[in-house]
């Protein structure tokens, strides 16, 4: 039975990625006009919600959200959720109504076709160069004082050690700190156990329902320890949700 198991999650692995593929592909020549000028970029936002939300339909994850960002028009915030697996980014979308851009890495820019959602909308990081990656930190500041809400997976990249986290990177509270912008975290509960970050033959890989919980927003305070406050706070909020 373990075998049988195995076989059947890597099969629906595969398809996990054809059906990826081929929404995408659908869709591809819109969201290159769409996501290629700043102007159409809400209603591509709105175009990818529904490849997300179509993607996660046909493989059979369905959403269970606890809580909500506040609405409110005059503020922007920056999501930081526990990064566990690639399910994350399209949960993000499924979740999220308000228009938001994520902080990722550079080398997302570089993958065929799926590098349209990084080249203009969103912004990349080179980690590998400080003075780059604090470039990108003015940048997203800039994002946030313009009103944007702003993803960012302050453990960078998917740990091995899933659920436990990652020590956080600090760009995320910096930009908060600097420009007073509260801090939504979010836990992603169940996103490992459904699409586990490993091609491995008995990696976990399965339909079923994922938990989000969306905790209350994180105010800075002014302070000169705001960074590190933030931080610790954030990361406490997202574990209090954590297997």
């Amino acid at each position: 039975m373990k075998y049988i198991g195995a076989i059947l999650a890597y099969i629906w692995k595969i398809y996990f990625l054809l059906v990826v593929m081929l929404v995408i592909i659908i869709l591809y020549p819109i969201q290159l006009v769409l996501l290629s000028n700043e102007k159409y970029f809400q209603t591509g936002f709105k175009l990818i919600r529904f490849q997300a939300k179509t993607i996660l339909f046909l493989i059979g994850i369905r959403k269970e959200v606890h809580g909500s960002i506040p609405n409110d028009n005059n503020t922007s915030y920056i999501i930081c959720p526990n990064h566990s697996s690639y399910l994350d980014i399209l949960l993000l979308y499924a979740a999220f109504p308000t228009y938001f851009i994520f902080l990722g890495k550079k080398e997302l820019g570089s993958v065929p076709v799926f590098n349209i959602y990084f080249k203009k909308m969103n912004l990349l990081v080179d980690r590998a160069n400080p003075k780059a990656a604090h470039q990108a930190i003015k940048n997203a500041c800039e994002k946030l004082k313009g009103g944007t809400n702003l993803v960012i997976f302050p453990e960078g990249t998917i740990p091995t050690t899933t659920p436990k986290m990652k020590p956080f990177k600090n760009g995320a509270f910096y930009a908060a700190a600097e420009t007073n912008t509260p801090i939504i975290p979010i836990t992603f509960k169940d996103n490992y156990k459904l699409l586990e970050d490993d091609w491995g033959f008995f990696a976990r890989t399965r339909p079923g329902k994922s938990r989000v919980y969306i905790h209350p927003p994180i105010f800075p305070k002014n302070e000169a320890s705001d960074l590190l406050t933030l931080r610790e706070e954030t990361k406490s909020a997202i574990e209090s949700q954590l297997d």
